[in-house]
């Protein structure tokens, strides 16, 4: 066995930036998933819609993270302290007027109007309904596809909306969803992320704060960033 080092050891922290991870997760994914060796395997869906899901819970840590960052000092607290009161919606409009004072998310056009599209894929993945319906079109018997939308027979009376969502055309079966529909997520995510660097006049991208993880120095007491030794100190063989 090795012998325990009798220094003490260097200590760093930082507090997670979920926009960072869970983005680039959502990147992985995706990129996995438009392989070409990946095209009409069911491992394709899979990737799929876990990569959508990951896109839009990045902006749930993006706004809490710019909340807790950038509000400014008694209301920073009283907002974190009925924080659970606002929805991840509420917190988007409302950050652009406390910290610009100027303009917040235009809600009837985009971005904002596929932000909320997504915010809602989000619920109904979090809480998923017992009667949604989805429909295929047989191959073989053992074998069947999702069925487009817009080929569903006009005599089953099936509404666009039934089956897709309006604004992003992302399919509501989940297990329909195609990297053409992260694609989109993904194209939507980026520019509510712009905008709202806009509205808070370049915060968010400057000094690429929106991806950074600030590590902190904190134990030994009063030790400082020369004092981190050059190599990883050598282990006795046991």
């Amino acid at each position: 066995m090795s012998k325990q080092n009798p220094k003490q050891p260097f200590i760093f922290r930082n507090f997670v930036n979920s926009f960072h991870y869970l983005y680039q997760d959502a990147e992985y994914l995706y990129q996995i998933a438009q392989k070409p060796e990946m095209a009409d395997n069911f491992e394709q869906v899979r990737l799929c819609r876990t990569a959508l899901l990951l896109y839009i819970f990045c902006l749930e840590g993006l706004i809490n993270r710019a909340i807790d960052h950038f509000l400014p000092g008694q209301l920073h607290d009283y907002f974190l302290e009925r924080e659970d009161r606002f929805g991840i919606e509420d917190k988007w409009l409302l950050l652009p007027l406390v910290v610009s004072e100027k303009e917040t998310f235009d809600k009837s056009r985009y971005p904002w109007s596929h932000f909320a599209e997504l915010i809602s894929i989000r619920n109904d993945f979090v809480h998923p309904k017992h009667d949604r319906p989805a429909y295929c079109r047989v191959i073989a018997s053992h074998q069947w596809e999702p069925l487009p939308w817009n080929e569903i027979p006009k005599d089953l009376g099936v509404r666009e909306t039934d089956v897709v969502y309006r604004q992003t055309q992302i399919p509501k079966d989940p297990y329909a969803i195609r990297p053409k529909h992260i694609d989109k997520a993904k194209r939507i995510v980026d520019d509510v992320v712009a905008e709202l660097d806009r509205l808070l006049d370049g915060k968010i991208l400057a000094n690429d704060w929106l991806r950074s993880d600030e590590m902190t120095l904190i134990y030994p007491p009063n030790a400082k960033l020369n004092d981190l030794p050059s190599k990883a100190p050598k282990q006795d063989a046991g």
